[in-house]
C-alpha cells in the first residue's frame, strides 16, 4: 500500500488556494476516491485499484493507493484503457484487505468522485460481498457540480474539465491521477460558485450515503436478465420491457452500459435510443428482454 503524508507546503500538486477551500466547506476533512475495474459494470466487473486523496485540517494531505488482484484475467480492451494487466496485479492483495485498508484511512470522512455513482457503486458492491458495514459516509460529485459551476464546457468528462481548467492530467484512467484531477475539479467548481456555506454546496453535489445502501437487497441479477451480460461487455444494443416511464409496457432499444447499484435499488444503466439519453432502469421493472439481430 502506498500510504503518504504531505504538507500542504510540499510538492502535492494540489494549490493552496483550492486546499483552503476544501477546508472552509469541510472542516472535518474531505477525501476524494477512483476505482478502476476490470469493466465498466459494479455488478459483474471487479475493482483493480483503488486510490484516494485525503485533506484533513491541520494534517496535511494523505495518499492512498492500492493495486488489486481481482481474481479473474482482465479483458485486453479494459487493459488498453489503463494500462494494469495482469502480470501487475497478480502478487496484489484482494479486495476485502484492501478494502478493510481503505476504511481504516478514510473512517467517515466525505468522499468526492467523478460521476461518484459509479465508483460507489463499485465500492457497494465489494463491502456487500466482502460482508464489510456500510458506514454512514457521505458521497458527493465533482462532475454533478461541475455541470452547475462551469456551463459551457464542450462536455463533463474528467479529461475535457482538467484541460479546460488547466488541471495537469498526465496519466488519465489510473485511479491517483483521475482522484487528484476530481479533487481539484470540485474545488474549482465551489470557488466558482462562491457558494456561502456547506448547506448549499450539499445541495449542489451531494448524491447520496454508503450507510443509504443498507436499503438496497438487490446485488444479484436476477436470472431473467443474465443476457443482458453479454449486451453490457459487447456494448450491443437490446429491446426492454419497462413497467414505467412514457413508454410504459412497450419494448424500447437501448444500450446496455452497467448493472449499477444504487441506495434505492440495483438498476440498469443505458442508453434509451428512443430518447438519446442515458437513464436508469430498476431490475425489478424490467419484464422482458428481446435481442436485436443485425
Amino acid at each position: 500500500m502506498i500510504l503518504r503524508q504531505h504538507t500542504v507546503s510540499e510538492s502535492s500538486g494540489i494549490p493552496q488556494v483550492e486546499v483552503n477551500t476544501l477546508i472552509r466547506y469541510f472542516p472535518e476533512g474531505i477525501t476524494a476516491f477512483d476505482i478502476e475495474a476490470t469493466g465498466l459494470s459494479p455488478l459483474q466487473d471487479r475493482i483493480i485499484e483503488l486510490s484516494a486523496i485525503k485533506i484533513k485540517p491541520n494534517r496535511g494531505i494523505r495518499i492512498f493507493s492500492k493495486l488489486i488482484n481481482p481474481q479473474k484475467l482482465i479483458p485486453q480492451v479494459t487493459q488498453e484503457i489503463h494500462h494494469i494487466s495482469d502480470e501487475m496485479v497478480a502478487d496484489a492483495p484482494t479486495i476485502d484487505v484492501v478494502l478493510r485498508d481503505f476504511m481504516e484511512f478514510n473512517g467517515t470522512t466525505p468522499l468526492i468522485g467523478h460521476n461518484a455513482k459509479f465508483d460507489a457503486g463499485y465500492l457497494a458492491s465489494a463491502m456487500h460481498f466482502t460482508q464489510t458495514s456500510f458506514t454512514d459516509i457521505p458521497i458527493h460529485c465533482s462532475l454533478q457540480i461541475a455541470k452547475d459551476a462551469f456551463k459551457k464546457m464542450p462536455n463533463y468528462k474528467l479529461g475535457t474539465l482538467a484541460k479546460e481548467l488547466k488541471i495537469p492530467l498526465v496519466n488519465q484512467h489510473r485511479a491517483l491521477d483521475d482522484a487528484m484531477a476530481s479533487l481539484r475539479v470540485f474545488a474549482q467548481s465551489i470557488m466558482q460558485l462562491k457558494l456561502k456555506n456547506q448547506t448549499t454546496l450539499i445541495k449542489k453535489s451531494h448524491l447520496f450515503s454508503m450507510k443509504d445502501f443498507d436499503k438496497n437487497s438487490e446485488f444479484t441479477i436476477p436470472v431473467k436478465l443474465l443476457d443482458l451480460k453479454h449486451n453490457i461487455r459487447q456494448q450491443k444494443e437490446v429491446e426492454i420491457k419497462y413497467k414505467g416511464g412514457s413508454h410504459r409496457g412497450s419494448f424500447r432499444a437501448v444500450k446496455p452500459l452497467a448493472f449499477l447499484p444504487m441506495p434505492q435499488g440495483t438498476v440498469l444503466y443505458a442508453l434509451c435510443l428512443i430518447s438519446n439519453q442515458h437513464k436508469s432502469f430498476k431490475l425489478n421493472k424490467i419484464t422482458d428482454i428481446k435481442q436485436i439481430n443485425r
